[in-house]
């Protein structure tokens, strides 16, 4: 949880162009950020941004997935948000290679957090 929750501070993405003083970088809480309002604007849903939001969907889906951790009779749950949360992170990767943006150490640790955080269910442990 620990390595989910620093990824927000630190650098998650760039723009693909030159490194130079103008390149834009954006640190994990801005990129939730920018995710979370593209969830509430319409033209979102109808472009690749679409695929912005369903990035975005990986925060709640960890904080869903974490509440229900704490019963094991949602086991069937937990394991569908471990896979929506996979399907998430596809659909950022995808995001990224269109819009042109080069994922830095925020987003691997964002990612890795999270995959640490669902691993065994994914996995299929026994409760």
């Amino acid at each position: 949880m620990a390595i989910f929750a620093a990824a927000f501070l630190l650098p998650a993405c760039r723009d693909s162009g030159n490194i130079n003083i103008f390149t834009d970088t954006y640190p994990g809480w801005k990129c939730a950020q920018i995710a979370f309002t593209a969830a509430f604007q319409k033209d979102s849903y109808e472009s690749s941004n679409f695929l912005a939001v369903m990035s975005g969907l990986i925060n709640p889906l960890i904080l869903i997935y974490l509440t229900f951790s704490f019963f094991a009779r949602f086991k069937r749950v937990r394991r569908t948000l471990a896979v929506a949360v996979l399907v998430c992170m596809a659909a950022t990767w995808t995001f990224f290679w269109i819009a042109h943006l080069v994922p830095l150490v925020g987003h691997f640790m964002w990612i890795v957090g999270a995959l640490m955080i669902v691993a065994g269910d994914l996995a299929g442990r026994l409760d």
